[in-house]
């Protein structure tokens, strides 16, 4: 294909230069039969994904000048039938829920694994191939590691395998060396905060804290946009970090239970909030050296100021530092609890009576 091409109906935001990539990749016929696309929780790899297999599924077609080719994804339906399951060609592989237990599995099992290899190889019925997304690899078992690597040493030509994953590493490099390699950043705060405004009926003050807290991550800023259980799950998370901090040893190793409950069933949400307690501990490192602008949670700068003067710069530096270590042997699968327990021990003392009457600045 020598002429430009134009892709319409994308609903990637924020990634241009992967989807500049795979515009160039179908301009040079230089598509993969494999794919990984890596980067944080919420970042946009899953709409990326269906994005990608939509495109694989389509042909350009000339537009009315004879000037470029184009590839249109714009039919919500079929958007629709990929998500909910319904598209013959497009399937997307994620842990399976059980209405019995009404929580997903902790697995890709291999059963699931089984019948992609049962299926790759039939033809395609409406599109141009058969096109696998595994949602979060991560979650596979080795024996289907082991599966879907058969598949990817010999791929079926009128097929594709997308891979979702937090990075690299956490997929067997076995896997990893046989895939085309995505990996998307962080989006700019005011990028989001423009998405929000054009794309939701918020006003800028809102749209201003969304963006800020979503951290660069577009998926969660969406996600408060329509639920707002999430911005209020946020002002009591910050609470209960407060409430931790004043508290004794009971009421922290009962959070240290709490916590690897929660993990067993959710590591993601787990991870979010170790990462909310250190943007806890930056904002008041950045407190002390009075920078009180460049807080993530302005909202309770008054209470994070409070607690700021409690403790010295050294010990928030040392708790910062237990954070990242603690997050490090969770990914090396020790003990939840007991990893959390230390954690809570290392924490400072703070007196309750100078933030028990403390509110967020603002509550939407």
């Amino acid at each position: 294909m020598n002429k430009e091409l134009k892709i319409l109906g994308l609903r990637t935001f924020g990634h241009n230069k992967a989807i500049d990539f795979i515009n160039k990749s179908i301009i040079m016929s230089k598509t993969s039969h494999a794919y990984l696309i890596t980067g944080p929780e919420n970042i946009g790899k899953k709409t990326l994904a269906v994005d990608l297999a939509s495109i694989l599924n389509a042909k350009p077609n000339k537009d009315m000048f004879d000037n470029q080719y184009v590839i249109d994804i714009s039919s919500s339906k079929e958007r629709s039938r990929i998500l909910n399951g319904n598209h013959s060609d497009i399937k997307i592989i994620d842990k399976e829920f059980s209405d019995q237990t009404n929580r997903s599995s902790l697995v890709i099992s291999i059963d699931q694994i089984r019948q992609i290899i049962k299926d790759i190889y039939l033809k395609p019925f409406e599109g141009e191939k058969k096109i696998y997304i595994i949602n979060q690899a991560q979650n596979m078992t080795e024996s289907g590691y082991n599966s879907m690597l058969k598949i990817l040493e010999e791929p079926p030509q009128e097929a594709a395998i997308i891979l979702t994953a937090p990075s690299i590493k956490s997929l067997p490099s076995t896997i990893v060396s046989r895939c085309q390699l995505i990996n998307l950043d962080y989006i700019q705060k005011q990028d989001i905060e423009n998405f929000i405004l054009r794309n939701f009926d918020i006003d800028e003050s809102k749209s201003e804290f969304i963006s800020r807290i979503s951290k660069g991550k577009i998926g969660f800023a969406i996600n408060a946009c329509n639920d707002q259980t999430l911005i209020d799950d946020y002002f009591q998370t910050i609470l209960k970090f407060a409430e931790i901090l004043s508290s004794g040893i009971d009421k922290r190793f009962n959070y240290a239970r709490d916590i690897s409950s929660l993990y067993r069933k959710n590591k993601n949400q787990v991870y979010k909030e170790l990462s909310m307690w250190l943007d806890f501990w930056r904002d008041l490192l950045v407190l002390k050296n009075g920078l009180n602008e460049h807080i993530v949670n302005q909202e309770w700068r008054e209470m994070i100021l409070k607690i700021s003067e409690e403790i010295e710069i050294r010990k928030i530096l040392d708790v910062m530092q237990e954070f990242k270590k603690s997050i490090k042997y969770l990914e090396q699968n020790g003990s939840p609890q007991l990893i959390i327990e230390v954690l809570m021990m290392e924490l400072p003392f703070v007196n309750m009576g100078k933030i028990s009457d403390v509110k967020p600045s603002i509550i939407f």
